[in-house]
C-alpha cells in the first residue's frame, strides 16, 4: 500500500505538471519529461487475469474531450498517438494508460456505454517493450554527457527554468560540440501549451539535424505508412523548438516552421499563474551552479547569483546568440535501433518535414478532442495493428466495421440471388398465359 501511495501521489504531481515538493532527478543535465516515457515507472507484478487494485490518483476520465481539458500542459505523445488508431487512443487515455499497471482500472465505459476488458498481457508486454526504449535511450544520453547532475525542483516556477535552461544549452552544445540528446522544448499549439523531449539534435556543417530514436525488434524499417505516428511527432519537436527559439532570440531562421508560435514568456506565466519576477528556489539555483562547475555550459557562475523566470530568459537568450547563424534544417531523421544494451543501430529515414501536412493533422485532432467529430479506427489495410492491441477484444470500430461488411455480404447474395431467378425466367421463350400449363 506504501508503494501505491507513492505511486499515486507522483502521478498526482506530474498530472499538475509541477512539482510541489523537492525532486531530484538523475538527469545529464536534462530532464526527460514524465508523461513522454511513462516506461521509467516500474512495472507492476501483475499475471495475464490478475485484479487490478483500484486506488487511483482521480476518476478516469469519460471521453477524450474530458481528459484534454483537466489538462494544463499536453504531451507532444498526446497530439500524435491518435495518428495510429484514435480507438486506441481513446481506450488508454479511458485506462489511464499513465499510471502503473496496477493502479489502472480493470475495464473502461467508453463514451457509448460499453463496458470493455483489456488484455493485460499484451499491456504487460508493451510496459516492458517501452522500459527496454528507456534503457536504450539511457545507453544513448550516457555516451553523449556521462556526467549526471540531480536538480530540486522545490517551486513550480523551478521546472520551466530548469527546460529553458536546457534547451538553450542543448542547442549551444549541439553548435559547438556536436551533439547533444534530451532537449526539452515546448510551446503553443492551438492554443494550448504543449511539451516533449528531442531525442537528439547534432551539428550537419551548418546545420543542426533533428533526430528521434526508435527501438525496433525487426531488422526491417517499418513501413512509410507505418512512419506516420513517427514523423508528425519529430515534426512536432521541431515547430516547438522554432517557437521556442523565436520566442528566446525574437529572430527567425531560414528553416522555420511558418506556422511556428514564439513563446512569449508573459504568456507562459500568466498560463501557468507564474511571477515572472518571484526568486527561483535557493536549492535549484544551487543546482544550477553545480550544473556549471562539473559540465560544458554557456554560462558562467556570476551569470546564476540569483535566478527568476525573468533573468533565466535572457540566459537562454546569451546562450543562443553564441554560432546563432547554424539552425534546425527542415530535414528530419528517425534513427531506428535495436532494444540491445548496445543501442545496435537497424537503419534510419530521412524527410523533409511538411508544415501544412502537420497544421492540417493538429487540425483533425483537436477536432476529434473538442467532440466535433468521432473517432476513426485503421482501415482495412491497416487491420495487422490490431494483433498488437490491448483493446481488440471489444474494440467498438472493429465490431462496427465487421457489421458492414456481414450486411454487406447479405445484400450481395440477396442481389445476386434475385438476378440469378431473373436470368432463369429469361430462357424461358414462354408466353405468360401458358405458364400455368408447365409441370414444375
Amino acid at each position: 500500500m506504501a508503494r501505491h501511495a507513492r505511486a499515486l501521489q507522483q502521478s498526482r504531481l506530474w498530472e499538475e505538471g509541477v512539482s510541489v515538493v523537492q525532486v531530484k532527478i538523475r538527469r545529464s543535465s536534462r530532464v526527460r519529461e514524465h508523461t513522454r516515457n511513462p516506461a521509467r515507472r516500474k512495472i507492476g507484478d501483475v499475471g495475464k487475469d490478475a485484479p487490478r487494485n483500484t486506488y487511483r490518483s482521480a476518476e478516469p476520465p469519460r471521453s477524450l474531450t474530458e481528459h484534454i481539458d483537466r489538462k494544463r500542459v499536453l504531451s507532444v505523445t498526446d497530439l500524435v498517438a491518435a495518428s495510429w488508431c484514435e480507438y486506441a487512443h481513446l481506450y488508454n487515455v479511458l485506462s489511464q494508460s499513465h499510471l502503473p499497471l496496477s493502479l489502472r482500472p480493470s475495464s473502461i465505459t467508453t463514451p457509448e456505454g460499453n463496458v470493455i476488458t483489456p488484455s493485460w498481457a499484451k499491456l504487460q508486454q508493451r510496459e516492458e517493450i517501452m522500459q527496454r526504449g528507456a534503457e536504450v535511450h539511457d545507453v544513448l544520453e550516457r555516451q553523449v554527457q556521462p556526467i549526471r547532475v540531480e536538480f530540486r525542483l522545490v517551486t513550480p516556477g523551478d521546472r520551466w527554468a530548469l527546460q529553458l535552461l536546457q534547451f538553450a544549452s542543448g542547442i549551444a552544445a549541439a553548435r559547438s560540440s556536436g551533439c547533444a540528446r534530451e532537449i526539452p522544448v515546448f510551446g503553443y499549439v492551438h492554443g494550448r501549451l504543449v511539451r516533449g523531449i528531442i531525442d537528439e539534435v547534432r551539428r550537419e556543417t551548418s546545420t543542426l539535424q533533428l533526430s528521434d530514436t526508435k527501438t525496433r525488434k525487426s531488422w526491417r524499417l517499418p513501413t512509410e505508412a507505418d512512419q506516420i505516428q513517427a514523423r508528425l511527432q519529430v515534426m512536432l519537436y521541431k515547430r516547438l523548438a522554432d517557437g521556442l527559439y523565436l520566442g528566446i532570440t525574437g529572430q527567425e531562421t531560414k528553416y522555420m516552421d511558418q506556422y511556428a508560435e514564439p513563446v512569449v514568456l508573459q504568456n507562459l506565466c500568466a498560463t501557468l499563474n507564474l511571477d515572472i519576477d518571484s526568486p527561483l528556489s535557493k536549492e535549484f539555483t544551487e543546482d544550477v551552479r553545480t550544473m556549471i562547475e562539473t559540465t560544458i555550459t554557456p554560462w558562467s557562475l556570476s551569470d546564476v547569483s540569483s535566478l527568476t523566470l525573468r533573468t533565466t530568459f535572457a540566459l537562454a537568450r546569451q546562450a543562443l546568440e553564441h554560432n546563432a547563424e547554424i539552425h534546425i534544417r527542415n530535414r528530419l531523421e528517425i534513427a531506428y535501433v535495436r532494444p540491445d544494451q548496445d543501442a545496435t543501430p537497424v537503419g534510419s529515414t530521412l524527410f523533409d518535414a511538411q508544415p501544412k501536412y502537420l497544421q492540417d493533422y493538429l487540425e483533425e485532432v483537436f477536432s476529434l478532442f473538442q467532440g466535433v467529430r468521432a473517432p476513426q479506427g485503421v482501415g482495412i489495410q491497416a487491420t495487422r495493428r490490431c494483433e498488437s492491441c490491448a483493446w481488440r477484444e471489444g474494440c467498438e470500430w472493429r465490431e462496427r466495421q465487421a457489421n458492414k461488411a456481414l450486411a454487406k455480404t447479405q445484400t450481395c447474395i440477396v442481389q445476386t440471388s434475385v438476378a440469378s431467378d431473373d436470368m432463369l425466367w429469361d430462357e424461358f421463350d414462354i408466353p405468360e398465359q401458358q405458364l400455368t400449363l408447365l409441370d414444375w
